[in-house]
Order: C-alpha cells, then sequence, then structure tokens
C-alpha cells in the first residue's frame, strides 16, 4: 500500500481522469486535497468528539499539522479514549465503526 505523504499531489490532468473514474468534478475533487504547503499529522488519528458524534467519518483537516482544534465546536482534537486512553485507530477498507466503538462509553446510549 501506498504511503499518501510520500506521493506529490496529483497534476490537473490527473485530476480529471480520476474525476471521469469517479464520476466527480475536479474541482471538487481538488478541494478534497490538503492545501498546497500544509504538512499532515499522520499519527496519532485525531478527532473531534462532538463532529463525530454527529457523522461518525474521519475528516481530512483533522490531520493537518495547523490544525489544533475543531473550528465548528471549538473542542480541542483527540487521539485517543478520554476513559481507557487506547488510541484511535483508522479502520481498513473503507469500514466505518460507530461512536459506540470509538469512545469505550464516553456517550451513554
Amino acid at each position: 500500500m501506498e504511503k499518501f505523504r510520500f506521493n506529490p499531489p496529483p497534476s490537473r490532468q490527473q485530476l480529471e481522469v480520476l474525476a471521469k473514474v469517479v464520476g466527480v468534478d475536479a474541482d471538487k475533487l481538488a478541494q478534497m486535497l490538503p492545501p498546497a504547503g500544509v504538512g499532515m499529522k499522520l499519527e496519532p488519528i485525531r478527532l473531534c468528539a462532538a463532529c463525530y458524534i454527529d457523522s461518525p467519518y474521519h475528516k481530512i483537516e483533522w490531520q493537518f499539522k495547523v490544525t489544533q482544534g475543531c473550528q465548528q465546536h471549538k473542542l480541542i482534537l483527540l487521539s485517543e479514549c478520554p476513559n481507557c486512553g487506547v488510541r484511535f485507530k483508522f479502520q481498513h477498507y473503507g469500514v466505518t465503526v460507530s461512536v459506540k466503538g470509538v469512545f469505550c462509553r464516553l456517550v451513554k446510549w
């Protein structure tokens, strides 16, 4: 598996080819990439608990080195469960895990 951090950003031509394959506008794909010159913090995985409760998907901007907290909720990003201290990990193969499986009883169900 290739490491994202070692790949150069795609060219406009590459984005246009990818756009045709996935059915998404090339400009929209470009917006999904990190801004030019912004480094990525690949580990630990960081997330906003409030955002994740609303929609359990990881946001790429949480991994930007310049990002310290959530702009929407004004919360510091978490890298581990506040209850048990286990670090968050990405799920493989596009599998999404519910908040129940991530926060170790942080939220009462």
